[in-house]
């Protein structure tokens, strides 16, 4: 069974109640600044059933909603929805802020642990003290045939910077990008739908979003020519 993971806010369980979705794992990243501690937590498929049936209470809740988008795409683009197991690790938090460390840690987890087959990460940092580590864990992953897929941005982020990497783009960053930002792929669509704060609804295209709508062509269709890469 193919594993898909998403790395991003978490996700709104009222979401998986209404449409009837399982995790089949997660977990969450977070930096205690004045301690200096990575502070990781991975959650069993038990503790996930009783969170999303309200017998139980984990940090997993998506208190800003992009995590949820990004599922949702996936969920309203791959119909139907195909045998795989959803990973979900939460590293950001209600602002859309987190750090690099928790990031790169999270990416372990998912590549390296859990093992997902396609990882969804709509979204980056400008900070490139980490790179070494995020490049070793993603050429690792490649290497496996593993699918990674990024949101590029207006300037040079990670980990949509690294060969091992497919870096997705939108036609608005498009028209604004400079040469020094890889993008590899380009989504058509200025508009997508997608379910955030309690509905769905259509809004316009961002990279974070073309970066789901693109690893749900990956889920529907396959990977397009080109998308299995080599580590660099």
């Amino acid at each position: 069974m193919k594993k898909v993971g998403i790395i991003d806010s978490g996700v709104e369980v009222a979401f998986l109640r209404e449409h009837a979705m399982h995790l089949a794992g997660a977990a969450t990243f977070s930096l205690d600044l004045d301690a200096q501690v990575l502070e990781a937590r991975a959650y069993e498929r038990e503790e996930l059933a009783a969170w999303r049936d309200g017998t139980g209470t984990l940090d997993l809740e998506d208190t800003h909603g992009h995590g949820t988008a990004v599922l949702s795409i996936l969920y309203d683009q791959v119909r139907p929805w195909p045998d795989v197991e959803v990973y979900v690790a939460r590293v950001l938090d209600q602002n859309i802020r987190g750090h690099s460390l928790c990031l790169v840690e999270a990416m372990g987890w998912m590549l390296d642990e859990v093992g997902v087959d396609v990882l969804n990460l709509s979204l980056g940092t400008t900070h490139r003290a980490l790179e070494a580590s995020m490049r070793e864990v993603t050429d690792r992953a490649a290497a496996r045939g593993a699918i990674i897929a990024s949101s590029a941005g207006g300037m040079p982020t990670l980990p949509a910077q690294l060969e091992s990497v497919v870096s997705v783009g939108d036609p608005a960053l498009m028209e604004r990008v400079g040469a020094d930002v890889k993008v590899d792929h380009v989504v058509k669509e200025r508009e997508v739908k997608l379910y955030m704060g309690g509905h769905w609804m259509q809004v316009p295209m961002t990279t974070s979003f073309a970066c789901a709508v693109a690893v749900a062509e990956v889920l529907r269709d396959g990977p397009p020519p080109g998308w299995r890469r080599k580590p660099g």
